[in-house]
């Protein structure tokens, strides 16, 4: 480590290194010039020794300290506070010497305490030398014109290279807060410049994978479609009436399914689904299915815009076994059936009722028992709890919670 080149290899966050270099050049800097204004006073005017050596002695030991510890937060404070008192202290009981470049050191205690300390420390120094500098002009001013005798050429010089030397501490101070300010704004548009590369990235791989996943719910459909066209196919060659009604109610429960997997290709936002439009293409699916389609008016009320496939499952599922069996059931012997499907959420969970006109009469063979069992089965799925009323007409009412 030099005197005028410190060794910073270990500093590695320029800020720091930034702060270090700064504190050193100003002790070293403060160091020469006022051994240089102690030898220039103590021939011309040996009082103004008393505030050089005050300065020197501050500098003297930042520079010790900072070789040290390397700490440089502790040395702005000494300078900060050093500079205020030794500048107040001079303004206000050194008659006898001009004190045109004290203001300039209060600005440099004020940039110091700002640079190296921070905001509040700086307004902080602000408050502090503004009180000394109104002390100076309403106690000792007029008492300073009164006893400031004239000054020598030596006196004048020497003033005269210590303003000087305050600009260029001032200027030093200003220089490095803009560089320190140059720096953070690189450094921020560098780091913009990567979260926009990196964030073009995410975008492309985002997209990227929600056109495979929108491949695969296409995919899943279409297999689903197959299976389907397979049963429907199979159930022709069923004799009995009762095996076709069997392969229809597992067609129909395929194709609630299937739509889901529909819908979720068709959606911007692949982890939702428009609850009102699933439902109404699923119940008119099913209406189609049992041909009944004039005899069946059907209304369907919902708050929810979307619905997250892991509930929309079961729902979905519940759904065609009530239709189907009010198709199948309920409404066989009903001129105009009608349907009331009404779906809210409070908090976590689903109120979903669920009305007909028509009276759930199972057949002596025990036909739709599956359905109603499967319904029960959904319901605890969903850790819910479902009441039955058929005062008038057939009316499920289920509470759900999320899953």
């Amino acid at each position: 480590m030099s005197f005028l080149k410190p060794d910073v290899s270990d500093i590695k966050d320029f800020y720091k290194r930034g702060h270090y270099l700064l504190a050193w050049r100003i002790c070293v800097a403060f160091t020469i010039i006022f051994v240089f204004l102690g030898v220039l006073y103590g021939v011309a005017n040996p009082i103004g020794l008393i505030p050089v050596i005050a300065v020197l002695s501050v500098a003297l030991f930042g520079f010790y300290y900072l070789k040290k510890t390397k700490k440089v937060r502790a040395v702005f404070w000494i300078f900060a506070i050093g500079g205020s008192i030794i500048s107040n202290f001079a303004m206000n009981t050194m008659y006898d010497y001009t004190h045109y470049v004290d203001f300039l050191w209060l600005t440099c205690c004020i940039l110091v305490a700002f640079i190296g300390l921070g905001k509040k420390e700086g307004v902080l120094f602000i408050v502090i030398n503004s009180i000394g500098i109104g002390i100076f002009f309403f106690v000792s001013l007029n008492k300073h014109i009164e006893l400031l005798p004239q000054r020598t050429l030596i006196e004048l010089i020497g003033d005269f290279i210590e303003v000087l030397f305050a600009f260029s501490v001032i200027a030093y101070l200003l220089k490095q807060f803009i560089s320190m300010q140059k720096h953070a704004e690189k450094k921020l548009l560098e780091v913009n410049e990567d979260l926009e590369i990196q964030n073009s990235l995410f975008q492309a791989k985002s997209n990227e994978n929600e056109i495979l996943i929108k491949e695969i719910h296409h995919r899943v459909k279409n297999n689903l479609q197959i299976i389907v066209s397979l049963l429907r196919m199979q159930s022709q060659e069923m004799k009995t009436e009762e095996g076709r009604e069997h392969f229809k109610e597992a067609i129909n429960r395929i194709m609630t399914m299937s739509l889901i997997h529909e819908k979720l290709y068709a959606e911007k936002e692949l982890s939702n689904i428009d609850l009102q439009s699933y439902i109404e293409e699923l119940t008119q699916e099913i209406i189609n299915v049992y041909s009944i389609n004039e005899n069946v008016n059907l209304t369907i009320l919902t708050d929810i815009e979307k619905i997250n496939i892991n509930t929309i499952v079961p729902i979905g599922l519940l759904i065609n076994e009530l239709v189907s069996n009010s198709l199948k059931h309920g409404l066989k012997d009903v001129a105009n059936g009608e349907i009331s499907i009404n779906i809210s959420k409070i908090a976590n969970q689903y109120q979903f009722s669920y009305c007909d006109n028509g009276t759930w009469k199972e057949s002596p063979e025990g036909r739709f028992s599956f359905g109603v069992e499967l319904i029960d089965i959904l319901t605890e799925q969903m850790n819910g709890e479902k009441s039955l009323n058929t005062d008038n007409g057939t009316c499920y009412l289920f509470i759900l919670n999320d899953v």
